[in-house]
């Protein structure tokens, strides 16, 4: 097994990344004056840079030299708004602030202090290609596909930038936009962004007009009208036949549960038993919405149901041939690892390998070397030998969501192996070369600090790439018929 297919099926560690919200009346002392949520504050942004710094690999990353100073900046803009001004919501702009500077989906901190009922200004937007447009509307005369081309004399791209990813996503990945352009028309009680006054918008026909702001609690009732405005509708992990020629293959998730490996099994079954109908279809669909990754083993199965067990190996060992994972050796990463041990005793091989990693951070440790270099497991010499050619040539179209990362972009990695693949949708997410994520506590306990355990080098897939559409899709409604209808005209 080559280091990429050993790597990936560790990926069922995101699970660690669920932040459930604490109400303050969880906590054993709730700070109460400003004074207290000052020096709460301050405490917590000097413990995530503290923890930050003591174990995360960019430290003495020699190939980002620049991480510990970027570390460093995090803190001071960090602390520079927690002196302006004090309480709940500045603790959460504060922390928020400090991960966005890092730009890393797998570093950072993250507060969970209870956030205020949303306001809304009677309507919410959503970012497609390079506009916000109206999704939903209660307001007269704002209708939903009406472009939003400013607020207050500024471009929307500019209030992104200086509203938006101040304080969330990364601004450099056009997948972020997609995924945050929601936020602007939101107000979550950010005590440093003043709602928004006026807005431009234009209507489908060419006709502009302006709207004066009425801003209020968003009514519950809202949430139902938003259910498909992000990835649209969610189907259930399956193979099914929605046209004639067609094929639909669901994949929302790569989560590792009984339900996943129940619905995976039937769904390789399924693509067994019709894969002769699968080779002489016109199009087969990879459906990626709602996926945010998991287990990168569901998608190299599928792979390999496709296009053939022989040629999808070869493929990813020629892919990944020259990447090796370094994982940092401190005390704390190390306890950690050891403690999965006992956490993967119902997967015998995940934790096999696991007893040798914590086994060489371990000696590391010991013999004060920074980083536990994890060997690749040798193969056969294959260099100079021909990739067998799969007989699987149906187009294939991947529906790529924007927040798709992690084992979500292992997945277009192998099924863009192949010249018979189309990525459809949006840009993807990205991920940094930091993985395999813990979180730490904060002093305060209204929080937890992102510390990832691991730096790839000489991963084919470099920090920050994300994959670009070969035919993008930027229309407001992504639900399944009006995806369908659009990939049967191409």
């Amino acid at each position: 097994m080559n280091i990429k297919t050993k790597i990936v099926s560790r990926t069922l560690l995101s699970a660690l990344l669920i932040t459930p919200t604490l109400s303050m009346a969880e906590l054993a002392v709730t700070p109460q004056t400003p004074e207290q949520w000052r020096s709460v504050t301050e405490r917590d942004i000097e413990a995530a840079y503290s923890i930050s710094a003591k174990n995360h690999p960019g430290m003495f990353d020699v190939n980002n030299p620049v991480f510990p100073e970027l570390l460093k900046q995090a803190k001071a803009e960090a602390l520079a708004l927690s002196a302006k001004a004090s309480g709940p919501q500045v603790h959460v702009a504060a922390i928020a602030r400090f991960s966005t500077v890092l730009q890393d989906g797998h570093a950072g901190v993250f507060s969970s202090v209870e956030r205020p009922a949303r306001r809304w200004p009677g309507f919410s937007a959503v970012w497609r290609g390079d506009a916000l447009k109206v999704y939903y509307s209660e307001t007269d005369n704002i209708n939903k596909g009406d472009v939003i081309s400013g607020c207050d004399g500024q471009s929307t791209e500019t209030l992104m930038r200086q509203r938006v990813f101040k304080f969330h996503g990364q601004v450099t990945q056009p997948g972020h936009w997609w995924q945050q352009g929601w936020r602007l028309l939101i107000d979550e009680g950010n005590p440093f962004l003043t709602p928004l006054k006026e807005c431009q918008f234009v209507k489908a026909n060419g006709q502009a007009y302006s709207k004066t702001l009425d801003w209020s609690v968003r009514p519950k009732s809202v949430s139902k009208h938003l259910t498909h405005a992000y990835n649209g509708d969610e189907l259930t992990t399956d193979l099914t036949w929605p046209a004639q020629n067609i094929a639909w293959i669901a994949m929302p998730s790569f989560a590792n549960n009984d339900k996943q490996t129940h619905d995976y099994n039937n769904l390789y079954k399924k693509v067994t038993d019709q894969r002769s109908k699968l080779l002489s279809a016109k199009t087969v669909v990879l459906d990626l919405r709602h996926n945010q990754g998991g287990s990168s083993y569901w998608s190299l199965k599928l792979a390999k149901e496709l296009w053939g067990e022989q040629v999808v190996e070869q493929k990813m060992d020629n892919y990944s041939k020259n990447s090796r994972v370094w994982w940092r050796a401190s005390k704390d990463n190390t306890s950690h690892v050891k403690s999965l041990i006992e956490v993967l005793k119902d997967q015998p091989k995940a934790q096999k390998e696991f007893k040798e990693i914590a086994a060489g951070m371990a000696q590391s440790l010991e013999n004060n070397k920074l980083f536990y270099i994890e060997e690749p497991q040798s193969k056969p010499n294959q260099s100079g030998s021909t990739v067998p050619e799969s007989d699987f040539k149906t187009q294939v179209f991947v529906i790529v969501p924007p927040q798709c990362a992690s084992a979500c972009l292992d997945a277009i990695d192998v099924f863009k192996q192949f010249s018979n693949t189309q990525l459809f949708g949006a840009p993807s997410s990205a991920d940094s070369l930091y993985m395999d994520v813990r979180l730490a506590e904060l002093p305060s306990g209204l929080g937890k600090v992102i510390v990832p355990n691991k730096v790839y080098v000489n991963r084919a897939r470099g920090k920050g790439d994300y994959y670009k559409p070969d035919i993008a899709y930027n229309d407001i409604d992504w639900t399944t018929d009006k995806l369908l209808e659009k990939i049967k005209q191409l």
